[in-house]
């Protein structure tokens, strides 16, 4: 199931970016540009994932047409969510934790 959803990236000072996704909350960031783009695809890929999973409605696409930024660039981003949404099967792994976080988790 592939989607595609419009990104808007931003240039910071230092040469890296973030960016964010009309529609969705948060964001990510890169060093630079592949790295923020491919970190931009993981995000949508675990937020669709997350959408699909508790059976809520996909948020719209925007219209690129309507978005405008002055310190970056915006882009089309294709995310399959399928392998996300695959791999839900529970692992069993003995940790040791602190006590007071069991207690916590117990409650």
């Amino acid at each position: 199931m592939l989607k595609s959803y419009p990104a808007i990236f931003h240039k910071e000072d230092d040469g890296s970016f973030w960016v964010e996704f009309p529609g969705f909350g948060g964001g990510t960031e890169g060093d630079d540009v592949e790295e923020v783009m491919k970190n931009a695809r993981e995000m949508l890929e675990s937020s669709l994932a997350a959408y699909l999973d508790e059976g809520l409605e996909l948020p719209k696409v925007v219209d690129m047409s309507e978005l405008s930024v002055n310190d970056g660039f915006i882009s089309l981003i294709q995310a399959d969510p399928s392998p996300y949404l695959k791999n839900t099967k529970a692992i069993r792994k003995n940790v040791t934790v602190p006590e007071w976080l069991v207690r916590l988790a117990d409650r």
